[in-house]
C-alpha cells in the first residue's frame, strides 16, 4: 500500500511538471503573472527586444530580418511579459509564442487565407 502512494505521489508530481512545461503563461489558480517595471526607450524594434529579454530575464529568439525597418514604441511602467510584447510588436505585423517557461519566440502573423467562391 505505501509503495502504491509513494507511486502515485511520483507520478502526480511528474504530470504537474510536464504540464507546466507545455503551459509555461499558465499561473496556479489565483496568481497573477509576474509583473516587471520596464524601461524601455523608443528604439528600433530589435533592439527593444534585446533590451526587454534583459530586463525580464526572458530569452527572445527572432531572425534579425523580422525586425529590419520597424521602431518600437517607449515602455514606462509595470508590465506582464505578455503585456509589454503586445505593446512592443502592436505595429510590426509580428506575434510572439512561448517555446518553454523562459524562451519566447517572435514571427510574422500568419496571414488568413480563407478566399470566398
Amino acid at each position: 500500500m505505501i509503495v502504491g502512494r509513494r507511486s502515485r505521489t511520483r507520478l502526480a508530481t511528474a504530470l504537474a511538471l510536464i504540464c507546466a512545461g507545455l503551459f509555461p503563461g499558465a499561473t496556479p489558480r489565483g496568481e497573477e503573472p509576474a509583473a516587471y517595471t520596464l524601461h524601455i526607450a523608443s528604439q528600433p524594434l530589435g533592439s527593444a527586444l534585446q533590451e526587454f529579454a534583459r530586463q525580464t530575464g526572458v530569452q527572445i529568439i527572432f531572425f534579425s530580418d523580422l525586425t529590419d525597418g520597424q521602431r518600437a514604441p517607449p515602455l514606462e511602467g509595470r508590465y506582464t511579459v505578455e503585456g509589454a510584447l503586445n505593446a512592443l510588436l502592436a505595429d510590426s505585423m509580428l506575434a510572439f509564442r512561448w517555446v518553454n517557461a523562459k524562451t519566447i519566440e517572435i514571427r510574422r502573423l500568419r496571414q488568413r487565407t480563407d478566399r470566398a467562391n
